[in-house]
This record gives structure tokens, C-alpha cells and sequence, in this order.
């Protein structure tokens, strides 16, 4: 057994409280909500869309780019994610009334001191994380997916000739470069050598 100094369990529970922004349940559940709302943007949403199996040209590509990040403007926004956020906050804190969440305080002092602001700010830096996290995330996979569509070995052969080595990618009619019949005009002996 491991002696315990003496001290004032009461006045050290009572800072402990104080400090703590888990003494409501209504704080608890708030702050569960908002986290599964943080997860499931990050779930569902990416910045980039790279998901399209087949190759593009560059303005389809551009425009393709630029409608996903539309999206994930709009799914984020004051009718996406923001708006569900808030909307949790009032709903979890409507019913509190006067003490430390009071949504409806007046008095700027109050508010300062209370921990509403705290926990206003703790959902804020939630929203910052979730928002770096999907950044890291979506900048990773178009990385990934833009060398994916790059040569692994390229050889030059001369001015006129030169010959790129991808990883084998099963092309279908729909692929902008797709042919019919591929390497047809490079000799059955050449071809292993591509």
C-alpha cells in the first residue's frame, strides 16, 4: 500500500471540479457528439478526389478537382458541419440555464469566467484538428495518386525515342489512352523490355 500525504481532499475535489469541464452530463454528451460529427467529416469528405479509376484529360481533371473542393465546402459549412455543430452545442446547453454552460449569459465577465468558453474553445481546437487531419489525409492520397500515373523507370533512347516503364494497369475503352491493340508497333522481342 502506497501512504498518502495528508491534504484536503474536499478543497482539492473542488478545484479539480473547477477546473474540469466533464461535471455536467450534458457537457459529456455534447462533447461525444461533436467528436462523432469530427469523425464522420473526416470519413466521408476528402479535399481532392482521386477515387476515378480511368485517366483524364486536364480539363477534366481541373474540373473534377474543382467540384470536390466545391463539395467539401459546402459539407463543411454553415449547412454541413459548422451548422450540425452548433446546433448540438444549443441543443445540449438550451436547458442547462444559470451556472457555468449558461448559453443565454449576457455579462461578458460571467462568460470569461464561466466554461462555456472553455468548452467553446475546446470544440474549436477539435475543429482545427479535424480540418488539419482531412488536409494531411487528402494531400497524402492525391500524392499518392498523382505518382501513381508517373513512369517507375524511364530510358532514352535518343532525341526522338524515349521509353517510360509503368506499373501495369489494366486499361479499358473509357481510358483517354486506351488502344486497342497495345505496342503494335514495337517488335515481340522489344515489348518485356518496356
Amino acid at each position: 500500500m502506497v501512504p498518502i500525504p495528508q491534504h484536503d481532499f474536499p478543497e482539492q475535489f473542488s478545484n479539480f471540479c473547477f477546473k474540469s469541464l466533464y461535471i455536467k452530463e450534458e457537457a459529456i454528451r455534447a462533447m461525444v457528439e461533436i467528436r462523432t460529427e469530427c469523425n464522420q467529416l473526416l470519413k466521408e469528405n476528402r479535399i481532392f478526389n482521386v477515387s476515378s479509376g480511368k485517366t483524364m484529360r486536364v480539363d477534366e481533371f481541373k474540373q473534377t478537382q474543382s467540384a470536390s473542393i466545391g463539395q467539401i465546402g459546402h459539407a463543411a459549412g454553415e449547412q454541413g458541419w459548422v451548422g450540425r455543430l452548433a446546433k448540438i452545442i444549443k441543443a445540449s446547453f438550451d436547458d442547462v440555464g444559470k451556472g457555468w454552460f449558461n448559453i443565454h449569459e449576457t455579462s461578458k465577465e460571467t462568460y470569461e469566467f464561466g466554461k462555456l468558453k472553455k468548452f467553446l474553445t475546446l470544440v474549436n481546437f477539435m475543429m482545427q484538428d479535424t480540418v488539419l487531419t482531412m488536409s494531411k489525409e487528402s494531400v497524402r492520397e492525391f500524392v499518392d495518386f498523382v505518382i501513381s500515373y508517373c513512369p517507375r523507370g524511364t530510358k532514352i533512347i535518343s532525341t526522338k525515342e524515349v521509353h517510360n516503364t509503368f506499373d501495369k494497369v489494366v486499361l479499358t475503352p473509357e481510358d483517354s489512352d486506351y488502344e486497342a491493340v497495345p505496342y503494335e508497333e514495337v517488335p515481340a522481342a522489344d515489348r518485356d523490355n518496356w
